[in-house]
């Protein structure tokens, strides 16, 4: 078994720490691999809780004076936004056994967006350019995520968009653009997210406040995808593995009210696959600080029309999952459990799988698989180190389903520790690090892999 090149991995942390503060002024393998470790379980979202959601924007501003000069001009320029979000990321997988495959790459960029004002109060625009370049990038270990095979370097717009502004809570928007939803979405967990070629409706109805009714919504239809490590559009049947140049109908909805929300979302590609998404959360607070939250989520997938993604055959399967979180002051708790259809296992062709079992290295959807989460995370601010936190999650996976092949057992420890300073000028600011080791056994053969992480990200508004 190879060993992880530690002195590389230091000289890698402080090279991101050194250019995080020469530049002084948020993530990483599913949904749940993409977010800070929150500070309560109300912060912890799901995944449909992003369902068609705007991006937050940045916080902080570099140069505020602009906006200022821009008061008087036309509505196009003067609600101008522009932000910049630098990144450095790096990622080194070991797995045991000769000829197993030792991805590393050290790669630096990120993105520059800019998006207009509205015309008329009606209609706007935006684009954003991304880049990742190799800072250390050895040939023979590609296919990190990071750059383009062969370690090459991504510059690309990944986003050119036009949008028409119905009303203040209606917008249509056309081009290349991110759409987050579940099972079709930016899995922003290397150097560049997932961008779409498309246009979709999305508006809200109602309101929160005062513990009001609130449904957002959205329904379009998605044609192409650009994948994170390369430059270049394809058709989402492509994307999928099929030869075809088909795309998919998209729709869905998140109602809350209160503590509760509950959202449901589909997906629909002809003679590739129907995958339909459901989701339900419920949260309660205790005296003394205690908080917990109850969620439930379940997908349903099935081949469509020629049944290509199968080589013509039809499939069909589905999964659960459950997860409970107890929150005392900014410690959590979190309990999942998932289970697999036998039959299949759960595609994600477009997006990381949502699930609450999905772990940094391992993915618990093989056909039949049941799995479980048990995680503690903490913010340690009331101990007067603030914006520093960290996690540990335990997962373990099992299947004896004849489509899965021969019974397996598998095990992952996932270790994260961040930073995010609450210091002005360093608003936007994330460094993170984590570290993965899994390990599988599968008729008599046993494997294991171990994954370091490093980004660290640093995004703000320029005006």
């Amino acid at each position: 078994m190879r060993t992880f090149s530690l002195c590389r991995w230091c000289l890698t942390v402080s090279a991101a720490s050194a250019v995080a503060f020469a530049t002084s002024g948020a993530v990483a393998q599913g949904f749940l691999q993409e977010r800070p470790i929150p500070s309560t379980a109300q912060q912890s979202l799901t995944a449909i809780e992003l369902l068609f959601s705007p991006p937050a924007p940045p916080t902080a501003t570099l140069f505020p004076e602009w906006r200022e000069k821009l008061k008087d001009a036309p509505a196009f320029f003067r609600d101008a936004k522009s932000d910049v979000n630098f990144r450095s990321y790096y990622r080194e997988q070991v797995s045991n056994g000769p000829g197993a495959p030792w991805p590393e790459a050290w790669a630096a960029g990120g993105s520059v967006s800019f998006e207009s004002g509205r015309i008329f109060n009606l209609i706007s625009g935006g684009v954003v350019f991304y880049t990742s370049l190799p800072l250390y990038a050895p040939a023979d270990h590609g296919d990190t995520g990071l750059l383009r095979p062969g370690q090459q370097g991504i510059a690309v717009v990944g986003q050119l968009y036009g949008q028409l502004h119905l009303d203040d809570r209606t917008t249509f928007t056309a081009g290349r653009y991110i759409w987050d939803t579940p099972f079709l979405g930016p899995h922003d967990n290397r150097m560049i997210p997932n961008t779409f070629y498309g246009y979709a409706l999305q508006g809200t109805i109602g309101s929160e406040e005062k513990g009001g009714l609130k449904v957002r919504y959205g329904a379009g239809y998605i044609a192409a995808i650009k994948p994170q490590d390369s430059p270049v559009f394809m058709s989402m049947a492509r994307a999928a593995g099929v030869n075809n140049d088909n795309g998919v109908g998209v729709a869905g909805g998140l109602l809350t009210w209160g503590p509760l929300s509950v959202g449901v979302v589909d997906y629909y590609s002809q003679d590739v696959i129907n995958i339909a998404y459901a989701e339900a959360k419920y949260g309660a607070s205790f005296a003394n600080g205690i908080s917990t939250i109850l969620a439930a989520q379940y997908v349903d997938q099935r081949s469509t029309g020629s049944n290509l993604l199968a080589g013509g055959s039809s499939f069909s399967t589905d999964q659960f999952g459950v997860r409970l979180q107890v929150g005392y002051e900014t410690g959590i708790f979190t309990a999942a459990y998932s289970v697999v259809d036998p039959k299949y296992a759960i595609q994600t062709p477009w997006s990381a799988n949502p699930f609450y079992t999905d772990a940094l290295v391992l993915k618990f959807q093989r056909a039949g698989e049941s799995a479980v989460l048990l995680g503690l995370s903490y913010d340690f601010t009331p101990l007067g180190l603030p914006g520093i936190a960290a996690a540990v999650q335990y997962f373990r996976g099992w299947t004896s389903a004849p489509a899965a092949g021969l019974p397996v057992v598998e095990d992952e420890w996932d270790f994260d520790l961040e930073w995010r300073p609450n210091w002005k000028p360093l608003n936007g600011f994330w460094l993170r690090a984590r570290y993965g080791k899994a390990t599988t056994s599968q008729g008599g053969v046993y494997t294991s892999v171990d994954e370091i992480r490093v980004v660290l990200n640093y995004k703000v508004k320029s005006f």
